[in-house]
């Protein structure tokens, strides 16, 4: 099997390319859309990025109202302001306090972005612009593992399938910490166990950097690699997960005592009782209608991980995703188990979506199981109809009808 990343499989043609730049010109919105017509090319993604900066620039925040539903973006534009009165001895000292685990910072990326865009600029939308940058980046190198693929089409199913791929978005720069990390994880993910370079498992140092968090994304990884052997238990922990998730809150509760203190610290953050209390109060009927559709989208792409056990002959079979999906048990069990761990395991579960469309591309992509792919709209009804709000919320309709140069001009001189 070839594992290096071919060069742009899709020849261009000149006037493809000018169109694209006439619209992106006239609308990086209405270019991406376009770009959207074939995928598989060099010049689409360039599109696809330089639009992922534009709304980076465009990211608009207000001053934070109080309200405990504001986005975490109040808080990282808040924050930026007081950078600029940090010294170069401030920052060292806080990553010297990161790299000490005991106290103080469970990560230092966004610090460390904040403190070097304030050393010239108390504009917020530089801040980010560059988040975008990186994010866009490493989601769309990643991406590629997907669209270079031969059953990779100009189809419904195929669209579909990079729609779950991409679940986390652009707009998650809203949340830059976790879901940065997030792309780094899977991108390590598809080198070590699809292309079997398992010298990439070193980038795995950069995630707590990125986001506290991830120090259990590595121990899952190293699980596997210790249990890879026996996967097959995960299969029937995959299925015993959902009955035994309910008390997954206590028993990593009671695992604190055994935690470094930066671990353990970490731990209360996701368990104490006014996080939980405040993520699990009741709402109106509009939030039983999300917690529903959550229930429902959560319960599909489950359905989707136990076709993968029902075919995995077949998936085994292919070099491409043997590997890919045994982690992806350890992966999506674990996930389920901590999914009553608010912002744990629904996140980390989120993670698992790239693989399976990645797996799913690879050995049902000519027709089988076809079906349940149009299923996934439905199923995530909710989910998009709360992402394009969202994405109005930071941005306004201008930006979708607004030129590169006036986007420009207008967030950042």
């Amino acid at each position: 099997m070839n594992t290096k990343q071919k060069a742009w499989s899709v020849k261009e043609n000149n006037l493809d390319r000018f169109v694209k730049i006439v619209f992106f010109i006239i609308s990086p919105f209405i270019g991406f859309l376009y770009s959207l017509k074939n995928i598989k090319t060099k010049s689409s993604y360039v599109i696809f990025f330089l639009t992922a900066i534009c709304f980076g620039i465009s990211f608009t925040i207000e001053k934070r109202s109080g309200n405990e539903y504001d986005l975490d973006s109040f808080f990282y534009r808040e924050e930026f302001e007081s950078f600029q009165n940090l010294s170069y001895f401030e920052y060292i000292e806080g990553f010297k306090d990161f790299l000490s685990f005991d106290e103080g910072r469970k990560d230092y990326y966004y610090e460390t972005i904040a403190f070097f865009v304030s050393r010239f600029t108390d504009n917020y939308h530089y801040l980010f612009a560059v988040f975008a940058i990186v994010f866009a980046f490493l989601s769309l190198k990643t991406f590629r593992f997907l669209t270079e693929e031969e059953n990779f089409k100009n189809d419904l199913s195929s669209y579909i399938l990079a729609y779950i791929f991409l679940t986390n978005q652009i707009f998650n720069i809203n949340g830059v910490r976790f879901w940065t990390a997030a792309w780094v994880a899977v991108f390590i993910v598809f080198q070590v166990f699809r292309n079997k370079k398992y010298h990439y498992l070193v980038l795995m140092v950069l995630l707590p950097f990125i986001h506290g968090s991830f120090w259990i994304f590595i121990f899952v990884v190293f699980l596997y690699l210790i249990l890879s052997r026996f996967y097959r238990i995960f299969i029937v922990l995959f299925f015993c997960s959902f009955i035994f998730s309910s008390v997954s809150l206590q028993l990593a509760k009671d695992s604190t005592d055994f935690l470094p203190i930066f671990l353990a610290k970490l731990i209360d953050s996701y368990t104490s009782t006014e996080t939980i209390e405040k993520l699990s109060a009741e709402g109106t009927g509009f939030f039983w209608i999300a917690k529903i559709f959550k229930t429902i989208s959560y319960t599909y792409m489950n359905l989707l991980v136990y076709l993968f056990i029902r075919n995995e002959k077949l998936i085994k079979g292919n070099l491409k995703t043997e590997s890919l999906y045994k982690f992806l048990l350890v992966l999506v069990t674990f996930a389920n188990f901590t999914m009553s761990i608010p912002s744990l395991g629904g996140r980390f579960f989120t993670l698992s979506y790239p693989i399976i469309a990645y797996i799913w591309l690879i050995n049902f992509g000519k027709n089988r199981y076809k079906y349940l792919l149009y299923f996934f709209p439905i199923a995530f009804f909710f989910n998009i109809y709360e992402q394009l709000i969202l994405y109005l919320k930071v941005t306004g309709v201008y930006f979708y009808i607004s030129s590169p140069f006036y986007i420009v001009y207008e967030y950042l001189f």
